[in-house]
């Protein structure tokens, strides 16, 4: 960094204490030589020390500029680099908060979607609950009623068996009814009057005929002829209701049991969906609370890092403005001191010529002779080293001047002089133009590098966006033919559905037809071989044997088709399921993946937008770096396409201001002594 001056001084007096100061160091320093010895003139030895000093507070302020500049490239370098971490932060604290908003909503949708799904399921295993109790009490009443009807069936048909066999040999009802078969039926009657099946009615009529059976016992007078024809159609009429009401009992407890295990696989398929659904909600909730709590923890790391950085860029802007500042104060002092020289030289070279003439200038009036060969030895050396023809003139003209001139110290001297003025002058200015190449050049390099670094940043941007929306497009064109083939897949789904549900109610009916033809003929059947087996008991052409093997093989088709009926019911409903489960799962499939076709489709706009504007920047970049280079081509052609690089033409010029110098330096000596010799003619005179 820039190293600061040890002590500033202030602006109102600094520069003229600081000449007066180093001006009076010199001429103490003088004083000390010319006590020693006096062989020097000191108004140009005061010359020759402002002139030192000038080009020591010149070397001093380059070497402060050099590191400088240095400092400056650090606190560019530094700049440009916390910017980009700085612009890179922020898109990073940029993408974690939309990450982190993401996260929130999908946290937000599952615990809604969770709820929502432990709702359905607490309700369906509750209605399951319910829809099982009913069933067990529904089966438990078919239970009692089906035994009542059984152990009704059974009576009624054996009472009329015995009935119709003992009237038939011409008994009369009372003489039938204390028969031993019908005398074995009186309690099973008597539960025929209990039993809630029948109506109050018949249950009073069979009441009635076992009072007469008692009073037949007790020898009351016996019932009229003809009276058992019409207990003969009463217990025929209760059968046929008896039976009726079985019939209708099965057929409802069948229907019930068929309807319950139809909404219990319902309800159980919906439970299973609804738990297999929750399940992967729940882990997706974990898996988004997870990605929301680490992306928050990325971006509190990430916001601090990116607070340090821009405190850190500000810190070091106010430190490079600090010392900007400071070295401007530097230059100005700097500037403010040479230019207090170059007053001081200019003032001591027009203000003293007469009386450094006066004082000093009629040494050329000395009767010692004096031998110019050194002088002239001294041009000529500068001359032949730095291969100046003006030296070479300058030579021959200080002969010409010493061998002609009626005071030839000055002449020698002023021509000496002037040559040396015109060598200061075209040596500034050709520091000035050097000086201002190097500084053009800097100036211009670090811009062309500053460019081709945008043009670069800006490529590689440009690059990574333009890659981005491949790949975006790539899955993009992978979601939208994944849609195609669930949306493929679904319609296939749908019409084998529907073909399997037009297969199933076709075969629903043909079962369920078959199923009630055949019941129809089982009651036919078994009405009429259970009359017919007390009519014909005894006779030779009794059929029962062969009724009862139809009737068995028909009970066989009856199970089947009942069984073939269920299996078909469950297998629709197992079917219809599973297709209603991936049905739902192709919804949410296609919601997700709708969803991120929307959201990446937005993401390649946005990159869009972002390669058009950083190639507009690039361009306009560019621009500027062509510019850049033009100028520099031009500073090139003006700094650098030169016969002879500056270092060598100072270090020539150098020489030759230093030869003529020495060149002055003999002649001012010559001067002082000729001084001491005629103070001392006037001590003596």
């Amino acid at each position: 960094k820039l190293a600061r001056r040890s002590e500033p001084l202030q602006e109102s007096a600094s520069i003229p204490a600081l000449v007066a100061m180093r001006v009076a160091a010199a001429t103490c320093a003088f004083g000390v030589v010319s006590a020693a010895q006096t062989t020097s003139n000191p108004i140009s030895k005061v010359l020759q020390l402002l002139g030192e000093l000038r080009g020591k507070v010149v070397a001093e302020g380059e070497a402060e500029q050099e590191s400088y500049e240095e400092f400056t490239k650090w606190c560019k370098d530094e700049s440009k680099q916390k910017a980009f971490e700085i612009a890179d932060g922020q898109e990073q604290v940029e993408s974690l908060s939309a990450t982190i908003e993401k996260a929130a909503a999908a946290i937000s949708d599952l615990d809604a979607k969770i709820e929502k799904l432990t709702k359905s399921v607490n309700q369906a295993e509750s209605d399951l609950s319910a829809a099982t109790d009913v069933r067990h009490n529904e089966h438990q009443d078919y239970l009692a009623v089906d035994k009542e009807l059984v152990e009704a069936i059974d009576t009624l048909g054996r009472a009329i068996g015995v009935l119709e066999k003992v009237l038939k040999k011409g008994s009369s009802l009372i003489q039938a009814m204390k028969s031993p078969e019908m005398q074995q039926l009186t309690s099973s009657l008597s539960v025929i009057i209990d039993a809630t099946v029948f109506e109050t009615k018949d249950k009073k009529r069979v009441a009635a005929l076992l009072q007469a059976k008692e009073d037949a016992q007790d020898g009351d007078e016996p019932e009229e002829e003809g009276s058992h024809g019409s207990i003969l159609d009463l217990l025929g009429d209760m059968l046929d209701k008896a039976e009726t009401q079985k019939a209708e009992a099965d057929k409802a407890e069948m229907t019930a049991r068929f309807e319950y295990e139809k909404l219990k696989q319902s309800l159980t398929g919906q439970i299973a969906f609804d738990n297999k659904q929750l399940d992967a909600a729940r882990k997706g909730l974990a898996t988004q609370q997870e990605v929301k709590a680490t992306a928050e923890g990325d971006l509190q790391g990430t916001q601090k890092e990116l607070a340090a950085d821009i405190k850190y860029d500000s810190e070091t802007h106010d430190e490079c403005e600090e010392k900007a500042e400071e070295w401007n104060t530097s230059m100005h002092e700097r500037a403010q001191e040479i230019e207090a020289l170059d007053t001081a030289t200019k003032i001591i070279k027009e203000k003293t010529g007469g009386a450094e003439s006066q004082a000093y200038g009629f040494l050329q009036m000395q009767t010692v002779r004096r031998d110019y060969s050194a002088v002239l030895a001294q041009i000529s050396a500068a001359g032949a080293s730095g291969k100046d023809k003006k030296l070479s003139a300058l030579a021959v003209r200080v002969k010409a001047a010493l061998a002609s001139s009626a005071d030839p110290f000055a002449k020698v001297k002023g021509l000496i002089a002037e040559m040396i003025e015109k060598l200061e002058k075209q040596a500034a200015e050709e520091a000035a133009q050097k000086e201002f190449c190097d500084t053009e050049t800097k100036k211009s390099t670090d811009k062309k590098e500053d460019k081709e670094s945008e043009i670069e940043d800006l490529s590689a941007k440009i690059d990574k966006a333009e890659s981005t929306i491949a790949k975006l497009k790539e899955e993009i064109a992978n979601l939208q033919a994944e849609l195609a083939n669930t949306a493929k897949t679904q319609k296939e789904m749908t019409d084998m559905r529907s073909k399997e549900h037009a297969t199933f109610e076709q075969a629903e009916k043909d079962y369920s037809d078959g199923l009630e033809g055949v019941q129809m003929a089982l009651q036919t059947l078994r009405d009429y071989y259970a009359q017919k087996s007390f009519i014909q008991e005894g006779a030779g052409n009794d059929h029962s044997s062969a009724g009862g093997s139809i009737i068995s093989i028909l009970e066989v088709a009856e199970s089947d088709f009942s069984k073939l009926l269920t299996e078909t019911r469950e297998e629709e409903a197992d079917a219809q399921s599973k297709f209603e489960e991936i049905t739902e799962a192709n919804k949410l499939e296609t919601t997700a993946k709708s969803g991120d076709i929307k959201y990446k489709t937005q993401e390649i706009g946005q990159l869009e937008k972002a390669v058009s504007e950083n190639k507009d920047s690039r361009e306009s970049v560019q621009e500027e770096l062509d510019a850049v280079l033009e100028y520099l081509s031009k500073l090139n052609d003006q700094c650098i396409a030169k016969p002879e690089p500056y270092e060598e033409r100072k270090r020539r010029r150098d020489e030759e201001i230093a030869g003529l110098k020495n060149a002055l330096q003999i002649l001012e000596g010559d001067a002082i002594g000729f001084l001491a010799v005629k103070q001392v003619h006037r001590h003596r005179a």
